[in-house]
């Protein structure tokens, strides 16, 4: 009789894992594990697992075991030999493929046969070569001839089944485990663990975690406790992250310098930066020492918030406690001062890398470029390619030519960009859709809408291999409205539909602004009115543009009455959106309304912008002694 037990329930009750009785034996079968209480060996269940998987999927050679070549390293391997190359290979890998498979075939042919230890010294340099599917086929190999396997041969197959992202296979032979008499250790679950994070389950992942100390299953170790920790800073949840590091420690586990830095890049990325600091002070209280990529994630946080004075501070402690900067920390420097327009800064980083024996890369060339582009200084940034990059040997890649792409169209060079993006199959490159999207703007930002069409047309939709993302999509819609191709954009916009695109609200706010301004308000309105149906809320900047348009034709009502609304549906007017109504109230000689709302904007810490304090003016000029327009003058222009 079969009993079907779903992935799930064997990873959320490991005791169920730890309690398996009888004779019977766990085998895959749809994704789900059955007892088959007529297996008398778990050996042939999980063998039989292994070749479907491992074979029929993952072989990279037709017959693996049987290769014809001789022994690479001597034609009479003795043990002693092999002890000796095994020990080595563990570390590093084998050179080729081949060499471990002959070494294995050999290793079933010594009499005596080698021990346990060194068939699992040969899995781990296959680990070592990321031979994950070969490693599996070579442990179902030695389970199906005999050979003996231990604890330490399991948890490595369950790794590589968790590297192939096949964690369920990864907890059937969990099971297969304890069925062969061994008890799981802490760095089998551990891996388990992590595999279930790679894959996407941290809730599975925190849920095996509980139960394994809710049944005493384990003894968590730091790593274990860092496995979740890395889990949830890399979904944001900081917060939680360090309940469970004060937990850990409460527990007595002592974090060490892969908790810290975890926790404190995590926090830089969240933009606490002075929480990350504090970290930082508190593990070298305790005598754990941070490392370069502690103060790199730190530099890395201080330097989006211009945070000079303490990025200089972090080096000079970094300089007293000898840990020297890496590429990585100096390239932070490098993108960080380019981003302000500190070129000479970022040059200066460049020179001293090179002093302390680091070399700069393509990602150091390629921030210094940005900087440079940034300034409005392309042809600076090309020479930087031309010239010192080719100089010293570093091969440029689409990002580098991404980054002057954009530089020239933003300084309306399109021809000189269309050069550079035609260059690129010379140059063994291909364009990606960032480099397509920023020549289509290109385009449409100098008013060449016929090129801007024929480009996407003959370019862009005829590649089979790009796939248009909103990003795209938005500035084709607003190139098109823009110059007027109402109907064309529509007919796109429909295209995207039907090709599964799903528009984002930057796109509906793209073709309602377009709509208005081109004489279809309905159409626009329609637009606005169906957006909850489509599952996305109006932001700011749909709200103010449909206000506009409302404005624009007069009907001050419906503008007001979609102001007032916006705030009560948790949407607040920006000062964008305020100048525009007001300015609406003045087109429409709503003169009090206007210093009503005039009023309440700077109540919100909001001014009068350039055009409406033009807009004042020129009624001003016109009716000189209108008694709200005065009044106005006298609270806003005096």
């Amino acid at each position: 009789m079969r009993r079907a037990f779903s992935v799930s329930l064997l990873r959320s009750n490991p005791l169920l894992l730890s309690h398996s009785s009888g004779n019977s034996a766990v085998v895959a079968l749809d994704n789900h594990y059955y007892f088959n209480s007529s297996s008398s060996s778990c050996c042939c269940a999980f063998t039989s697992t292994f070749h479907v998987y491992a074979i029929s999927h993952f072989s990279t050679n037709p017959n693996p075991f049987k290769p014809n070549s001789t022994f690479p390293y001597s034609s009479d391997p003795t043990h002693a030999r092999l002890k000796q190359l095994l020990l080595e290979k563990s570390k590093t890998g084998f050179d080729k493929l081949d060499d471990a498979l002959v070494v294995f075939d050999k290793m079933l042919h010594m009499k005596p046969l080698p021990s346990v230890y060194q068939f699992a010294q040969l899995l781990a340099a296959l680990v070592k070569m990321k031979r994950y599917s070969v490693a599996v086929s070579l442990f179902r190999d030695m389970c199906v001839k005999g050979i003996p396997v231990d604890l330490f041969t399991f948890n490595t197959a369950i790794n590589c089944f968790c590297h192939l992202n096949r964690v369920d296979y990864a907890f059937s032979l969990l099971a297969g485990t304890i069925k062969r008499g061994f008890v799981p250790n802490v760095v089998t679950y551990n891996t388990l663990i992590r595999g279930l994070i790679s894959q996407d389950n941290p809730a599975e992942a925190q849920l095996l975690f509980t139960n394994l100390i809710r049944f005493k299953v384990i003894q968590p170790n730091v790593v274990t406790y860092n496995t979740i920790i890395d889990g949830l800073c890399k979904r944001g949840h900081a917060s939680t992250a360090v309940t469970l590091f004060r937990y850990m420690e409460k527990k007595g586990c002592q974090p060490d310098t892969v908790t810290y830095n975890t926790l404190i890049d995590c926090l830089c990325k969240l933009r606490l930066v002075d929480q990350a600091l504090g970290l930082l002070h508190e593990m070298t209280k305790k005598g754990i020492h941070p490392d370069v990529i502690t103060y790199s994630s730190l530099i890395q946080g201080l330097c989006d918030f211009n945070r000079w004075q303490d990025v200089n501070q972090l080096l000079s402690e970094m300089n007293t406690r000898n840990i020297s900067p890496d590429a990585y920390t100096f390239n932070i420097l490098v993108d960080a001062y380019g981003k302000e327009g500190m070129i000479n800064d970022a040059e200066d980083v460049i020179e001293f890398m090179i002093q302390r024996g680091q070399h700069p890369d393509v990602v150091t060339y390629n921030a210094l470029m940005d900087g440079y582009c940034l300034r409005g200084e392309v042809d600076k940034a090309l020479a930087v390619l031309e010239t010192t990059m080719k100089k010293r040997g570093i091969v440029p890649n689409i990002r580098t030519y991404n980054i002057l792409i954009n530089g020239y169209c933003k300084k309306l060079k399109v021809d000189r960009a269309v050069d550079l993006f035609q260059q690129l199959p010379r140059e063994g490159l291909s364009p990606t859709i960032y480099t397509y999207t920023t020549i289509l703007q290109g385009y449409f930002l100098t008013g060449r809408h016929v090129e801007a069409r024929k480009f996407f047309k003959e370019k862009m939709m005829l590649n089979k291999a790009l796939t248009l993302n909103n990003i795209t999509c938005s500035i084709l819609l607003h190139g098109l409205c823009q110059n007027r191709f109402v109907v064309e954009a529509l007919s796109f916009f429909d295209t995207m539909l039907s090709a599964g695109l799903i528009p984002n609200i930057c796109i509906y706010s793209t073709l309602i602004d377009g709509l208005s301004k081109n004489g279809h308000l309905e159409k626009a309105r329609s637009l606005f009115d169906n957006l909850p149906l489509k599952g996305l809320r109006p932001n700011v900047k749909t709200y103010t543009m449909m206000i506009q348009a409302y404005c624009h034709d007069g009907l001050l009502n419906d503008a007001n009455e979609l102001f007032l609304k916006m705030e009560a549906n948790g949407c607040l007017p920006n000062d964008v959106t305020y100048n525009t109504l007001i300015r609406g109230f003045f087109h429409n000689k709503k003169y009090n309304e206007a210093g009503v709302l005039m009023d309440e904007m700077c109540a919100r810490g909001f001014s009068a912008d350039a055009s409406t304090t033009s807009a004042l003016l020129d009624l001003l000029k016109l009716q000189e002694q209108n008694p709200a327009l005065l009044a106005l003058r006298k609270k806003f222009l005096t």
